[in-house]
């Protein structure tokens, strides 16, 4: 071969070989791609969780009157009142941190039979829930001296008291304090494992315990010449669980509405997750503002375990469905409490999901096989030339 000859077959070679790396980073970086869309998006869904500057977003409804305070808002959150009216944020100045919501209508209540109209567990049953705290350092200045702390914060006591009032309700109660450190973005990911060892415990129900960053006022309110402090609900909008999830708020608000009116505040519709995927009976409560006295939102915690604990186990949804036994003096609840039908949606999610990833497996082997069988018809007739060459 001349050396015209040798220059050109080494230029075909050398061209072929970059044709392969390029070929390669392609497949490579789609595969990556595809392995984490999911986990990427629920990182990106939560990126609204940043460390609290303690200069909260005043949203304002259509009347300019003050609708709620909130660390950060994002256009598309939504704020549900206790009355269950829904407002959308439409428009926030983030250098002014002002927002304006618009109302979008409301949720008619629950169809539910409660305790006080005669309600009973036909027999004793093993109740259980998980608390933990994804962002252990918050506290409350009043009473511990300042907001946060690298480590164990004012919050932990008050989920230790609200460990003490279900274990007083007869609850097994799997208390976690692991640290997620620090209080930044990627806290909920941390978090992720904890809620997860929580759940393989077979809890009814998990709760994220955290306080919020906005004024004493929101919170703290005089009833009936008390002050009581109030509990805001988180529910996620970026997870598959938000519907079941959002309506198992609304039975807490519903329900409080005969026992303790003033409990809650509202029921805040983020764009997060908050872990919220990993089950359809997963909230994140808000107990109290860092500028609340920890008295105060301790006081809280007994109406809120019993709040709970009527709504899950006390509680039967009414529809055409509902089996409800009835004798001389009361209605026996069977199958239709709150908790059973939570539970029966979880149920089907995990089958589901379980179809999903099943789904995503099959496509992206799929993906790969036309790639590398792409590749390698390329690489076959580059081949092919060289030799003619």
């Amino acid at each position: 071969m001349c050396k015209h000859g040798n220059i050109l077959y080494k230029k075909r070679n050398a061209n072929i070989m970059r044709n392969k790396k390029s070929l390669f980073c392609l497949v490579f970086f789609c595969f990556l791609l595809l392995v984490n869309i999911q986990k990427s998006y629920y990182v990106f869904a939560n990126s609204s969780e940043y460390l609290e500057s303690y200069s909260p977003y005043i949203v304002y409804d259509e009347n300019d009157d003050v609708l709620a305070e909130r660390y950060f808002v994002e256009e598309g959150d939504k704020i549900i009142t206790s009355d269950l009216n829904e407002y959308e944020i439409y428009f926030v100045d983030y250098s002014s941190k002002i927002a304006f919501a618009k109302n979008t209508g409301y949720y008619l209540e629950p169809k539910i039979i409660k305790e006080d109209e005669g309600l009973r567990l036909a027999s004793p049953i093993k109740k259980s829930v998980g608390l933990y705290m994804t962002h252990n350092d918050e506290s409350f200045t009043p009473t511990d001296g300042y907001s946060s702390v690298y480590g164990k914060g004012g919050i932990h006591d008050v989920a230790k008291r609200l460990k003490q009032e279900f274990e007083d309700l007869g609850y097994e109660v799997f208390f976690d304090e692991t640290l997620h450190l620090p209080h930044d973005s990627k806290a909920y990911s941390r978090s992720e494992s904890t809620a997860k060892n929580l759940l393989n415990k077979n809890v009814d129900a998990l709760f994220d315990i955290h306080r919020d960053g906005v004024s004493r006022s929101v919170y703290v309110k005089n009833v009936d010449g008390v002050e009581r402090c109030k509990v805001r609900i988180v529910v996620g909008q970026a997870n598959p669980n938000k519907e079941v999830n959002l309506q198992f708020a609304m039975f807490l608000v519903n329900v409080a509405k005969e026992y303790c009116p003033w409990l809650f505040l509202d029921i805040y519709y983020a764009k997060g997750h908050y872990n919220q995927e990993l089950t359809s009976k997963g909230l994140l409560f808000e107990m109290g503002t860092y500028l609340a006295e920890k008295d105060l939102v301790l006081d809280s915690t007994p109406y809120l375990a019993q709040v709970v604990d009527k709504t899950l186990f006390s509680t039967v949804v009414e529809d055409d469905e509902t089996l409800v036994v009835k004798d001389e003096e009361t209605a026996v609840i069977e199958e239709n409490n709150v908790n059973n039908l939570l539970q029966a949606y979880n149920e089907e999610q995990k089958v589901e999901s379980e179809k999903s990833k099943k789904l995503n497996s099959t496509v992206l082997w799929i993906f790969i096989c036309l790639v590398g069988t792409v590749l390698y018809l390329f690489v076959l007739g580059r081949k092919k030339k060289v030799a003619k060459g």
